[in-house]
């Protein structure tokens, strides 16, 4: 195999851990590589992702605030990323005719499931489930809980007006994946301790929304109060990984609940970009060697 050019394009892109996670991944695989960081502002992705495709760079992943918008820019769109309304990983893809094709994927969906333990998973069918936010990792949440054929999932927005498109697409998913799935919408502010208001009949909740990553550690998208009327047997799942930690986690572990962090979902998301772009198959074997590598960097930084 050729020398194998990858990376990741967000803004900002100071919480990534995915270099460390690709340069394991080639190191293990014996694959001769980089991985590099390319931070663009979102006026500047139309003019740099054509740009990027033309450097010989076999593909990049997609991070914040980037996933819905690259759609636009795609040749093409993999089922998984047409049912989210999200692309997380682009391949660039020659043609026979020399050019280069912008193929658009969603290995989010696959990694956020896998990354869900299975005494959550299993009840899912049974659950209704709440998740803050509405961008491209909620769409990746949603088509993962709809493919599992979750009983019902509320999204908690700040704006529920510019969020209505979400439980839209939600609704074809359902019609496509025939998942009896319920779709519900509120304010974020609404989620309070309030009668009616209240958090008792979830199973589970997960943040989507960046509140919490470094570096603005200390805040977390709900209060402890709120936390406190989720039902004993709850977990709470933040996609944040860096800090390892955060506020909505430390908070759930002082109330007794399941709370999971976002480091098996990048791991496993991971995997399945690095197969797409390499043409290799990642052993599971591999998996705990990863999360090792992963979690040594973020004992040495733990608040970045």
């Amino acid at each position: 195999m050729s020398f194998l050019k990858l990376g990741i394009i967000g803004y900002p892109l100071t919480h990534s851990l995915s270099p460390l996670l690709h340069a394991e991944l080639m190191r293990q695989l014996g694959v001769d590589g980089e991985y590099r960081k390319y931070e663009i502002s979102p006026e500047a992705l139309p003019i740099t992702l054509p740009q990027l495709a033309q450097q010989g760079i076999r593909g990049v992943n997609v991070t914040i605030p980037h996933k819905v918008a690259v759609m636009h820019a795609m040749d093409w769109l993999s089922p998984e990323a047409e049912l989210a309304g999200a692309v997380n990983t682009i391949v660039f893809q020659p043609d026979p005719s020399g050019n280069i094709l912008r193929q658009g994927h969603n290995t989010d969906i696959a990694g956020f499931m896998r990354g869900l333990p299975s005494s959550a998973r299993n009840p899912l069918q049974q659950s209704h489930v709440l998740v803050l936010g509405a961008g491209g990792s909620a769409r990746a949440v949603m088509t993962g809980l709809i493919q599992a054929q979750t009983q019902a999932i509320t999204f908690a927005v700040r704006n529920p007006a510019k969020a209505l498109s979400i439980t839209s697409d939600g609704q074809l998913i359902k019609k496509t994946l025939n998942s009896p799935t319920q779709l519900n919408l509120v304010a974020l502010d609404n989620l309070s301790d309030t009668p009616g208001g209240n958090l008792s009949g979830f199973a589970g909740l997960i943040n989507t929304t960046p509140v919490g990553m470094y570096p603005n550690n200390i805040q977390s998208p709900l209060s402890s109060l709120q936390l406190q009327t989720l039902p004993s047997h709850a977990w709470v799942y933040d996609l944040i990984y860096r800090p390892v930690e955060t506020q909505l986690l430390q908070q759930a572990q002082a109330l007794g609940l399941t709370a999971i962090n976002g480091l098996d979902m990048l791991i496993y998301q991971g995997i399945c970009a690095f197969e797409l772009w390499s043409g290799r198959q990642v052993p599971d074997t591999l998996v705990n060697a990863l999360r090792h590598s992963l979690q040594q960097q973020l004992e040495k930084s733990p608040n970045q």
